[in-house]
C-alpha cells in the first residue's frame, strides 16, 4: 500500500508525471475560462447594472459593452492561446475547440444580441 503511494508520488513528480500536471492545468484553465465567459455572456445585463449602480460615472451602454466583449473575446482567446503555446496534445486542443464553439457560439450570439439591443 505505501509503497505503491511512493511510486505514484515519484511517477507524480518525475519527468513523466510533468506531462500530466500540464494537462491538468490547461484543462482547468479551459473550463474556468469557459465558466467565467458564460456567466459573463448570460448575466451581462445584470452585471452591466451593478457596475452602474456602484459605479455611477459608468453609463449602462458602456457597461454592457465591456461585459459583452470580454465574454467574447474570452471564447476567442482560450483556444487561441492553447494553439499559440502548444502545451497540450492534439486530443486535448481539439475538444477545448469543439467546446468553445459549441458553448461560445449560442452564448455569444444572444451576448451580441442583448448588447445591440442596448444600442438600439
Amino acid at each position: 500500500m505505501i509503497d505503491t503511494a511512493m511510486q505514484e508520488y515519484k511517477i507524480m513528480f518525475s519527468k513523466e508525471g510533468i506531462g500530466d500536471m500540464k494537462v491538468m492545468i490547461y484543462s482547468s484553465f479551459v473550463i474556468i475560462g469557459l465558466i467565467v465567459a458564460t456567466i459573463l455572456g448570460i448575466f451581462g445585463q445584470v452585471i452591466a447594472y451593478d457596475f452602474n449602480e456602484r459605479f455611477p460615472t459608468i453609463e449602462l451602454t458602456t457597461a454592457i459593452t465591456i461585459v459583452t466583449f470580454i465574454s467574447i473575446g474570452l471564447y476567442i482567446i482560450i483556444p487561441i492561446s492553447l494553439f499559440i503555446f502548444n502545451k497540450t496534445e492534439k486530443v486535448v486542443l481539439i475538444v477545448s475547440v469543439i467546446a468553445c464553439v459549441l458553448i461560445g457560439l449560442p452564448i455569444s450570439i444572444w451576448s451580441f444580441f442583448v448588447w445591440g439591443m442596448w444600442m438600439g
